[in-house]
């Protein structure tokens, strides 16, 4: 929906305010003065966000939500200039550009009621964004401080790097082929947001169980310039980012309500491969034929190594 540009101080979204417009635009103490929330990122909107092109657009409505102090899901219009050039360094250009290419879809663009003239954004609920960006399953939200979050090559990379599970949780095996589907960042691309983010890899390697249910690695021949030779076969790797964890609020709904739309629309779920626990395993109705089990510290072949068990 375009913005309706009566509402906007000088006529027109993007061109200087007018003295009349100056004496009705009012700054609030809260954007200048009071301690903004940490931003907080999730997996699914970033991730499909970058796929669909729209992450400037996702990146500022992260930002209105950090700036809402009061959680009402209403900013005016020029506070939320102000509170974000001071803190993310928007210029009012750039802000106006994404305003307007974000309205109808990320938020609303009206003209307060109690004040003529005044325009205000008002934020669309993390339900509806989920469902404008057409995903089945939000993730578990991370938090990062709203300093980090500055410059537009460091704002698509944090955006990959929620992607991934914060450092100190446990993670899943994943190829680049994978992640370039999922986020639609190319292999050079995501190297590069991994440096830029701080994003941690770690390798993993494949076993089995023999006839006696001892653990033995899985090997292959890898063809050298003057001879074969017999590697460990090695997954995808596990990331994890500087992001912290936080709480899940209304998450675990939302999820349950775009699981039960996707089911409606007939998507089937994707069969797993990788389980943390055996438990999971067995409980678990879609399986991969190649499915892998994690194997307890105590019992990897080399401590300290990332090793998976074939089922």
């Amino acid at each position: 929906m375009p913005i309706n540009t009566k509402f906007v101080h000088g006529g027109i979204l993007g061109q200087p305010i007018t003295d009349q417009g100056k004496k009705n635009e009012r700054v609030s103490w809260a954007c200048l003065n009071t301690p903004f929330r940490p931003l907080k990122l999730y997996p699914g909107l970033s991730a499909a966000s970058l796929k669909a092109g729209l992450d400037k657009e996702l990146a500022l409505w992260y930002e209105l939500r950090a700036i809402n102090v009061t959680g009402c899901g209403r900013l005016d219009l020029n506070d939320a200039l102000v509170a974000l050039a001071n803190r993310f360094g928007y210029s009012k250009t750039t802000f106006y550009r994404l305003l307007k290419a974000g309205d109808g879809k990320l938020w609303f663009i009206y003209q307060s009621p109690r004040h003529p003239g005044l325009a205000q954004i008002r934020i669309y609920a993390l339900h509806r964004v989920a469902e404008y960006l057409n995903i089945s399953k939000l993730g578990l939200p991370v938090e990062i401080s709203i300093d980090d979050f500055k410059g537009r090559n460091v704002k698509r990379a944090w955006l990959y790097a929620s992607f991934f599970k914060p450092d100190g949780s446990k993670a899943k095996p994943i190829s680049r082929a994978s992640i370039e589907v999922a986020t639609g960042v190319k292999r050079r691309q995501q190297q590069r947001y991994d440096k830029v983010a701080g994003i941690k890899r770690v390798a993993n390697f494949a076993c089995q169980q023999d006839g006696k249910g001892n653990l033995t690695p899985i090997r292959h021949l890898v063809d050298g310039k003057s001879r074969q030779y017999l590697k460990d076969r090695r997954l995808g790797n596990t990331y994890h980012s500087r992001a912290l964890i936080t709480h899940k609020g209304m998450t675990k709904k939302i999820n349950a309500i775009l699981r039960y739309r996707s089911l409606n629309w007939g998507e089937a779920p994707l069969p797993k491969r990788f389980f943390l626990s055996a438990r999971s395993f067995i409980r678990s109705p879609q399986r991969h034929d190649e499915a892998f089990i994690l194997v307890n510290k105590r019992d990897r072949l080399i401590p300290g190594r990332m090793e998976w068990c074939i089922a």
